[in-house]
């Protein structure tokens, strides 16, 4: 491991990563089912602010019910959105998948809205859920952000999209670190849910305000304290929505897209690869949301199979579009470009294991493998990982989209598992445990 990339693993970026699956902890009359928040230890990211009015970048370059968003207008004035007719958008779009994370942004007077320049603005209609989207992604970032870091959250999710495939629709809210800003952007969030019937306006503001129950305040908070600390740390999730028709994303301040630490800005674009893959797999869970508990954690499965599946495809997914170009590479950091392949190969998969051993010797002795979710410092991102590349090895990388995840619904996890992998979860467990003892050459070998 370079010298680099041993400070780069060396410093602590706390990433609270919610499993997307879970109650959403922002929207209204839910008991909220969330689990404790996991923390993971990463590896970090980057980019910088500037003071342009308007940017284009060409990157190439749980309420309980699952019922549907009314069919009013996008929203109203006052937050300053743009908008095309629906006789418009029809006609304009796309006739082939996307292919650039090319992107606009605007600075309005209180937030910065982005959208993809390629993929038109969408309309406050139905959508069915799991099925392909035709249109763009929107991004509402607070307006003390540069408007440079909100197209660098766009381009990112514009590259899973590309990736993946356009899972829609999708709002991503990205708060900042000033307080005034940061309310700002609840009066703009709150508007457009109360416009939309979905949220009574007070009450919006009253929890999104809080500095708790993962609000925007609260992330803004995470955001607030890292500056001040010194520290770095990062907070997203996809946090439901589909009783609203969408997947929300909300965001701490993505510290590797500022100058406030000397991050490279592969981990924040991974994070944003990480989350968007939460949505990919709740499209695939007619529950997603649902407050039967039973029933939604039969068909997503174990933590470590969630949240190792997101990690690991963000994973591969962030290497290849920064290896091919699809997506830029910003604030490396003195990092050579030409090395990202194996930051995010053979690096990140050796730090992974090595924090995992830590994990499991120090925190977590003897708990088996098929009983970490939530607890022992999130070491079920670790080796739900490694998992996962262990089944793509046998299987083949793209199994767990094309196949598993299309079955899941019907099935449920653990006879689609018995199906795919051709062995059960228990089986399983035996037999990656042996291969957590062989010599870490012999694990990374395994990879591709």
């Amino acid at each position: 491991m370079t010298s680099l990339l041993k400070k780069l693993f060396a410093t602590t970026l706390t990433i609270t990563l919610l499993v997307s699956c879970t109650t959403n902890p922002s929207t209204p009359n839910t008991e909220s089912s969330l689990p404790d928040p996991v923390v993971e230890e990463s590896p970090a990211t980057a980019l910088a602010n500037n003071d342009q009015e308007t940017i284009a970048l060409d990157t190439e370059e749980k309420t309980s019910t699952d019922s549907i968003v009314p069919t009013e207008n996008p929203v109203p004035n006052n937050t300053q959105q743009p908008s095309i007719s629906e006789d418009a958008q029809s006609e304009s779009l796309p006739t082939t998948p996307l292919s650039t994370t090319a992107n606009n942004c605007d600075q309005l007077e209180t937030h910065i809205y982005c959208l993809s320049a390629t993929l038109p603005t969408p309309p406050n209609t139905p959508h069915p859920w799991g099925e392909l989207f035709s249109y763009s992604p929107e991004i509402f970032c607070a307006s003390d952000l540069s408007i440079e870091l909100c197209s660098n959250v766009t381009s990112a999710l514009l590259a899973a999209i590309i990736e993946w495939g356009n899972y829609g629709p999708v709002e991503y809210w990205v708060l900042g670190i000033d307080e005034a800003a940061g309310a700002q952007l609840i009066r703009t969030y709150c508007d457009r849910r109360d416009f939309r019937k979905q949220w009574n306006m007070d009450e919006c503001i009253e929890r999104e305000s809080s500095p708790d129950q993962y609000g925007f305040n609260y992330y803004r908070r995470i955001g607030a304290d890292a500056v001040e600390s010194g520290q770095p740390s990062v907070e997203a999730a996809r946090g439901g929505a589909k009783h609203w028709g969408f997947h929300l994303f909300t965001s701490s301040i993505p510290v590797g897209f500022t100058d406030y630490f000397d991050i490279p800005g592969w981990d924040e674009q991974k994070i944003i690869f990480h989350e968007y893959f939460h949505a990919v797999q709740m499209a695939h869970v007619s529950t997603a949301d649902s407050l039967d508990g039973p029933r939604r954690d039969e068909t997503e499965g174990p933590v470590w199979f969630v949240e190792g599946g997101a990690e690991y495809m963000a994973l591969k997914a962030t290497q290849k579009a920064l290896s091919s170009g699809v997506l830029d590479q910003v604030n490396t950091r003195g990092q050579n470009p030409d090395s990202i392949d194996q930051t995010l190969g053979r690096e990140m998969f050796l730090w992974k294991m090595d924090d995992l051993s830590r994990k499991l010797s120090t925190i977590c002795p003897d708990v088996p493998i098929r009983d970490i979710g939530w607890e022992c410092e999130s070491a079920s991102y670790d080796i739900g990982t490694w998992a996962h590349a262990y089944l793509a090895n046998k299987f083949g990388n793209d199994t767990l989209l094309k196949v598993f995840y299309p079955a899941l619904d019907e099935l449920e996890w653990e006879d689609t598992f018995i199906s795919l992998y051709d062995m059960t979860s228990d089986d399983f467990y035996t037999e990656f445990d042996q291969f957590l003892q062989l010599p870490i050459s012999e694990q990374l070998a395994i990879l591709p």
